[in-house]
């Protein structure tokens, strides 16, 4: 669906430097990162709004590098939808058509087509002002697909809503996805949200792709070092805090770490780490905890998780936190 290779953009001091990625059709792939990584510029690249220095862009297998965005078949949907007030529906979801010189009758029948695939005819004649955030979303998605799109770019579509809304747009956003069969390549700084649903996540950090695996895979075992501190992820701790010597920062995943109590016995091979409870969130079956840990005369957190059967640990008080070593991953730079 979409090949990137020798990509390199300046824009002032900043450098979108891609040396290559590729987007099966059909799938959804996440770009995450820290703030400033590129994110939104590697989506205007590939519609075509900006144009790269050097590099190939291919869609469908066609070089489309001097494609203009119009003739790329691409829709780009922004966090607010970008939908006109002053529009109905119908002729938010025409406008494209009729940009791309598609008659007016012409032009209703295939938004009036697209609405009915994505199950919308009822919205027709409001206007986006009256409409819920998922209903909004619906209304993007048709817009963008009208036109012959069969791949969007999404710029934190779902950022402005709260989490029970964003939730049930990510649920239809892959029902339609799965139902029209569309691929998409998405920006979202909701990871913990979004990761779930995602074939792919993109890790973009300074201009650069420095991790690129699915999700379970990516927050259980980052390749580097870039890529963790980019995630956010939690338990990036110094190597001989782990047992080791000098080394690498590591790695410990929160799900292979146990907070219990300083005196419940070890399992066998187990390392244990003291600390003071910091916080107590319940999840579900059991209580993930972060706990302060001394090393060298400074805190570094460590969080993992307590059983909800026993007795939840309260904050400030002494837990031990036990993992095995084999869980420790040294974390190249």
């Amino acid at each position: 669906m979409l090949r990137l290779e020798g990509i390199l953009l300046r824009k002032g001091r900043f450098i979108l430097e891609i040396d290559q990625l590729h987007i099966r059709e059909g799938e959804l792939c996440l770009i995450v990162g820290p703030s400033g990584a590129g994110k939104s510029l590697l989506l205007r690249v590939v519609a075509g709004l900006v144009r790269p220095e050097s590099g190939s862009i291919a869609l469908r297998g066609v070089d489309s590098g001097a494609l203009p965005p119009e003739a790329r078949r691409v829709g780009l949907v922004f966090q607010h939808y970008s939908l006109f007030p002053h529009l109905s529906v119908l002729e938010n979801v025409a406008f494209g058509l009729k940009m791309r010189g598609t008659p007016g009758d012409d032009a209703r029948l295939g938004a009036e087509s697209m609405l009915e695939r994505l199950g919308c005819t009822h919205l027709a004649d409001r206007r986006p002002v009256t409409l819920s955030g998922g209903e909004q979303q619906r209304v993007a998605i048709a817009r963008a697909l009208v036109t012959g799109a069969d791949l969007l770019l999404l710029d934190e579509p779902f950022a402005a809503l709260d989490p029970a809304t964003r939730a049930g747009c990510r649920l239809e956003l892959a029902e339609l996805r799965r139902s029209l069969g569309f691929t998409v390549l998405e920006v979202t700084h909701a990871l913990d949200e979004a990761g779930a649903h995602a074939d792919r996540i993109l890790v973009l950090d300074d201009g650069r792709i420095v991790a690129d695996d699915p999700y379970v895979e990516l927050v259980e075992r980052p390749p580097n070092l870039r890529a963790a501190r980019a995630l956010g992820l939690e338990n990036l701790l110094p190597w001989d805090l782990t047992g080791g010597e000098a080394g690498p920062v590591c790695h410990v995943p929160p799900s292979s770490v146990t907070i219990t109590a300083p005196n419940d016995p070890m399992s066998p091979g187990d390392l244990g780490i003291p600390g003071i409870v910091e916080t107590v969130e319940k999840l579900g079956p059991a209580f993930r905890v972060r706990l302060l840990v001394d090393h060298h005369g400074e805190p570094v957190r460590l969080t993992g998780f307590a059983k909800s059967g026993e007795q939840a640990p309260s904050p400030g008080s002494v837990a031990m936190a036990r993992f095995h070593p084999d869980s420790v991953r040294p974390l190249p730079d």
